[in-house]
């Protein structure tokens, strides 16, 4: 349990670079969030709601990682590759298209999960 309780944390030291210092300014762009948005926001409800899904998320993912018996970097990283492909990127891209919403946004939210999927892929084939 300890490796999907750090998996489901690595969405946020993934994510604080993601949308801080490499996309964080392009990402308000995109969403049309405002700084004086980002000071009305309630964080300790957004991050707490956050850590759950991210709990959820690790645990499906460390069922996928073990159906599949990876017990290693690689195999971790294509499970979480596949899954991104399969239905995160399906899914935002269909939302996009329907809500009329941007594309721009969508890579780079689809991005954070790329890279996030994937380390968690690592984490849970690795830590047995």
């Amino acid at each position: 349990y300890w490796a999907v309780i750090v998996a489901a944390l690595s969405g946020f030291a993934v994510g604080a670079l993601w949308y801080g210092p490499l996309l964080g300014k392009q990402w308000m762009t995109a969403s049309g969030v405002t700084e004086a948005d980002v000071k009305d926001t309630n964080f300790p409800k957004i991050y707490g709601i956050t850590f759950l899904m991210s709990l959820v998320s690790a645990f499906v993912l460390a069922h996928v990682v073990s159906q599949f018996d990876a017990t290693t970097a690689r195999a971790g990283a294509e499970s979480g590759f596949w899954l991104w492909l399969g239905f995160i990127v399906t899914v935002q891209v269909t939302d996009a298209l329907f809500n009329r919403g941007s594309m721009r946004l969508v890579s780079i939210d689809a991005g954070y999960r790329l890279i996030w999927l994937v380390v968690m892929g690592v984490i849970l084939a690795v830590w047995r």
